[in-house]
This record gives structure tokens, sequence and C-alpha cells, in this order.
């Protein structure tokens, strides 16, 4: 009987203590634990670095070949043969067109003739000069004695000078040159190219006259074209021979041509105070085409070697241009002395060394020692 009584009371304990225990638990409130954690700012950080950085300057300019060089017949002649068409590629040397031999041959006679009258009057002027200075010491004596005017005098002095002598003289000799190159033209009546370059012009047609008083034909040398620009007094000393300097066709396509300085004016134009700029571009392929309009990328002011960061990195604040540094997962205020400012990326020339953890996302939204969290540049 006594057993049965422990055994009932042992029960009665049991039942007790698993009864208070379950009511001493508690459920975990997720809520409270959230409002525990701090609150941060995301922000996007860059290192900074030693870099390079330009201020670019755009110019618009236009495409004209390295050398053009008109062709002209040193005498008048119907052209027999044309041998090259518009397009053609020639050799320096090569014959371009031919002229009718006959009537080259009227021109040699022309220009004898016009030799024959030069010299004539040439032989006749000289002759009246020196009966002209025969008659000049003459009239001096007789004007040392009174016996003749001044005005007389001087009109003997005149008749004797060798001014118009010169101007005969200077006839005779371009009457001379002119036959000499109708003599050439007689020998080979074949008109040939000077340079080596591609037909951008044909002006004659076979059976047509050719003559000096209008190009029969224009050669371009198209291997290397160049564009040229005007730039102002604060630009031209920022530039230098062989600098590299990207441009852009739009006749083309988007892709970057490079070419170099290769001429710079060393005095402004008179009328429009602007200083002359010669870009060269290698064209082998000849895609580039004189006519083409380019734009021109010149980078005016360099700093090398410098900490650069994004333009936007930088904030006015309270006057001071100020950054912020991420450090132990806290903003830290820095001031910053900036130098060029290219709109995308600026020097900072004291305020920052290398290695540094800088906002460049986020930074409007910090104040110092504000806790923030590093996130990608894309969230």
């Amino acid at each position: 009987m006594k057993k049965k009584i422990v055994v009932l009371f042992l029960a009665m304990i049991l039942i007790v203590t698993l009864v208070v225990g379950c009511r001493e638990k508690e459920p975990v409130n997720l809520d409270e634990q959230a409002n525990n954690e701090e609150n941060y700012i995301p922000v996007v950080v860059e290192s900074t670095e030693k870099t390079t950085i330009s201020k670019e300057i755009t110019f618009s300019g236009k495409v004209y070949a390295h050398k053009e060089v008109t062709i002209l017949p040193e005498v008048p002649g119907k052209v027999v043969n044309i041998n090259g068409h518009l397009g053609t590629r020639v050799k320096e040397g090569s014959v371009l067109f031919t002229l009718n031999k006959e009537d080259i041959q009227k021109q040699v006679r022309q220009a004898k003739k016009s030799v024959d009258l030069a010299k004539a009057n040439y032989e006749r002027t000289k002759e009246s000069i020196e009966n002209a200075r025969v008659n000049l010491e003459r009239t001096k004596e007789l004007y040392e004695q009174g016996a003749v005017s001044k005005n007389q005098y001087e009109q003997a002095q005149l008749a004797a000078s060798s001014t118009s002598l010169d101007a005969v003289k200077a006839q005779y000799e371009q009457a001379k040159v002119g036959y000499d190159q109708a003599l050439d033209s007689l020998r080979d009546t074949s008109v040939k190219s000077p340079i080596s370059g591609i037909i951008s012009q044909v002006n004659i047609e076979e059976g047509e006259m050719a003559s000096s008083a209008q190009p029969a034909m224009t050669i371009i040398d198209m291997d290397r074209v160049y564009v040229e620009i005007n730039v102002t007094e604060n630009i031209i000393n920022d530039l230098y021979l062989e600098q590299e300097v990207v441009l852009e066709l739009p006749a083309i396509n988007n892709d970057d041509f490079t070419g170099k300085i290769d001429r710079l004016s060393p005095a402004a134009d008179s009328r429009t105070q602007l200083y002359s700029v010669r870009i060269y571009i290698e064209n082998d392929d000849h895609i580039i085409k004189p006519g083409m309009f380019a734009q021109i990328r010149l980078n005016t002011e360099t700093r090398e070697d410098i900490i650069g960061i994004k333009s936007e990195s930088v904030i006015e604040k309270d006057g001071k241009m100020v950054v912020y540094v991420v450090e132990d997962d806290k903003a830290l205020e820095k001031e910053v002395v900036i130098g060029l400012d290219t709109g995308t990326y600026v020097e900072i020339v004291e305020g920052l060394t290398e290695g540094e953890n800088i906002i460049v996302k986020g930074q409007n939204y910090v104040e110092n020692d504000s806790i923030v969290k590093v996130v990608r540049g894309d969230e």
C-alpha cells in the first residue's frame, strides 16, 4: 500500500514539472531581431591610382589630297589619243594623252616668227639707243657751252636710257622660251604625268583642242591625305609636331582614324587671327576621299602620372571641394584641391593618395562617419 502511494506522488511531481516548463518557453520575435540591426547607406567605390587625363576639344575640317597637280599642254594642239580616264592610277612619267603633231608644227612656226620679230625689235632698239648715246655726248657739250637748253639735254638723256632696251630684251628672251617649248613638244607630242597618283578630272576628249587656257586633267596623290583646321591663340602652344590626333569621318563609318600633326602655323592669319594646323593621315587603301568632312579631337591639356578621379565624385560643400573615402565601413570626408577638370575626370592636386577607396556613387547621401556598405555598381 505504501509503495502505491509513493509511485502516485512521483507521477504527480513529473506532471507538474512538465506543465511549468512549457509555460516558461516564449516564442522568438523575428521583427525585434531585425530592428536591432544597424542601418547603412549602399555606395560604390573605386580605388585611386596614378593615371593620365587630357582635355579634349573637337574641330571640324575638310579632307584634302597630299598633292594635286593640274595638267596643261605647253602648246595648244588637237587631242588624238587619251590613255587614262577618271579614276585611273598613273605613275610619274606615264603618258596621259597625245596631241596632233601637225598642230604643234604650226605652233612651232608661229613661235619662230615671234622670236624673229622680237629679235628684230631688240636690234632696232639697241641701235637706236647707241645712236642716242652718241647724240647725248654732243648735246652735253653744247649744254655746257650754253648752246642748248636744259630741257633739250634731259630729252637726250632720256633717249639714251637703257630702260627701253631692257624691256625689249625681256620680250625677246620670252619669245625664245616659247619657241624652245614648242620644239620640245614637237619632238614628243605626248603629255606625261609629273607625279604618281589618280586621275581625278578629265576635261578633254579625243578630237578636241587642248590648250593652256583650261586644265586638261587633274592628278591627285591620295596615299596620304590631310585635314586643315584653324585654332585660337590659347590652343596653338598646347600642340606640337608629330602629335597624334584622333579623327572621325562620318561618311565612312564610326571607327576612329589616327593622324599626326605635320604643320603648325608660326603666325596668325591677319584676317581671322587664327593659326593653321595641318593633320596628315595615312591612306594606303584610299578609303578616305578628298572633300570628305572630318571631326578632329585634340588633346589640348594633358596631365600625366597624377591622381585622377571621376569628376562627379567631387562635391562642393561649404565653399570647399570634398570627396568621401570608405574606411572601416564608414564614410570619411576629405577636403581636396583639384587641378585640370576634363568634364569626365578631374586631377587631384592635394588631399588624396594612391590606393584609397573613394565613393563614386552614393556620395550625395552620406555625411562624415556615415555607416556604409560597398555594393557593386549595377545594384
